[in-house]
């Protein structure tokens, strides 16, 4: 880290060769992978991604910049930010995680296809048949895709993508604590970091499937809430202090909706479903981390009063797609059926999750929500980030921030009043 901090703003460093372990957190706890309650199992353990984001993003914001720095005169001058860094887990990741499990993993899902199959013609990393929010909301601004850090020979003066499925808002060692085995000042930096979109999220939803999954009951994880929105704020807050002055912070989805958790947690109770077929507790914990994350970001809003931090809804989007399918061109047959699957109820099969042999693709994405029984199409991805960029269900909106950029710089270019 000292040497890092040393070579921030200056000469490019030599980075560890096990930085991105430091930084993203791998380690080996459980015998299966989970990424919301979706197990892969791997020969050699568990990939647990942690994401320890206070010092994470000091280690990854130093190791960086310096090579983003002489990009700055180059940025185009019609574009409102100089650069995208995207921070998250499954709903976010370009790519980072197939790059890290390759050494562990002889077989990873993810980077075969269907996956990818929509937009790319093959996988990429991304775990759904396209493209992800994160993809539209740069292109909305004029980005190209914000490439995973670790890809090899990839321009990040435009910004890098660090999210990585799986990831947690806690710490390893925090799970371990709980018993829960399933799982320097940048100086001239900071105007080039004041004029950078940040992604902080979505964290939260693996952190309640890791609880979950350890045989804590829904009431018992909303203790846990607290404590992960409060990670979450730290992050958010520590890159403010690095100069950040635009930044997305996502709630989590409704997990109740969402095939796998149908299929593996299936009630016998009537009473246990909403109108919309999905487990109703489980939505509760969302809403109730939402609830929790949104008066957080407020409390920073009031802290830091020049800095814009945007609450960005995925659980509404998403009860909007299951409650009105036919708006957004979905079948209303199969909204809380998986496209890519090998058979059941709601199409998921723990035995034959997407990419793996027995599991077929369905012929049109684009008419169902859901991709592979945790994540969701392009189609849904598409319409979240329309959402978001232009609202309702981003408070402001993304594409607001534009403006404030623009103000924001004006201002500072504006001589004082003699």
């Amino acid at each position: 880290m000292e040497e890092l901090s040393q070579a921030a703003c200056g000469a490019i460093p030599s980075p560890p060769s096990d930085l991105h372990v430091e930084a993203i957190g791998i380690a080996f706890a459980n015998s299966t992978f989970a990424d919301g309650n979706n197990s892969i199992s791997s020969p050699k353990g568990p990939l647990h991604v942690s994401a320890a984001m206070k010092n994470n993003i000091t280690v990854l914001l130093l190791f960086l910049v310096p090579y983003l720095l002489p990009a700055i005169s180059a940025i185009h001058p019609h574009k409102h930010f100089t650069s995208i860094f995207s921070f998250g887990n499954s709903y976010a990741d370009t790519g980072n995680f197939i790059r890290l499990a390759a050494p562990f993993m002889p077989f990873i899902p993810f980077n075969n296809t269907p996956y990818g199959e929509t937009f790319f013609n093959q996988a990429t990393g991304r775990a759904t048949d396209g493209r992800l929010v994160l993809d539209f909301v740069a292109d909305a601004f004029g980005f190209p895709f914000v490439p995973p850090y670790l890809a090899k020979g990839q321009d990040f003066s435009q910004g890098a993508n660090f999210a990585v499925i799986g990831a947690t808002a806690l710490d390893l060692a925090f799970f371990r604590q709980e018993n829960i085995t399933t799982v320097p000042p940048f100086n001239r930096c900071n105007d080039y970091l004041s004029k950078s979109l940040f992604f902080m999220g979505e964290f939260g939803g693996n952190d309640y499937s890791f609880i979950l999954a350890a045989n804590r009951t829904v009431n018992q994880t909303k203790s846990y809430v607290p404590t992960v929105v409060k990670a979450i704020g730290d992050g958010v807050e520590r890159l403010i202090q690095h100069g950040a002055k635009n930044i997305i912070v996502p709630g989590i989805a409704a997990s109740g909706c969402t095939p796998i958790r149908l299929t593996l947690f299936a009630s016998p109770e009537r009473s246990d479903y909403d109108h919309l077929g999905c487990l109703k507790k489980y939505n509760d914990l969302a809403r109730y981390h939402d609830d929790f994350l949104q008066s957080k970001i407020q409390a920073l809003r009031n802290k830091y009063p020049y800095t814009k931090i945007v609450f960005a809804d995925y659980y509404k989007p998403i009860r909007n797609f299951l409650r009105t399918p036919a708006n957004l061109g979905f079948h209303s047959s199969s909204t809380l059926v998986a496209c890519c699957g090998a058979g059941g109820r709601y199409n998921y099969n723990v035995t034959a999750e997407c990419g793996n042999p027995g599991a077929i693709a369905c012929a049109d994405p684009s008419s169902r929500v859901y991709w592979d029984g945790v994540h969701l199409t392009e189609a849904a991805y598409r319409a979240i980030a329309d959402s978001w960029l232009h609202g309702p269900f981003a408070e402001p909106p993304i594409l607001s921030l534009a403006q404030h950029c623009f103000v924001s710089s004006w201002k500072k270019s504006v001589p004082a009043a003699a």
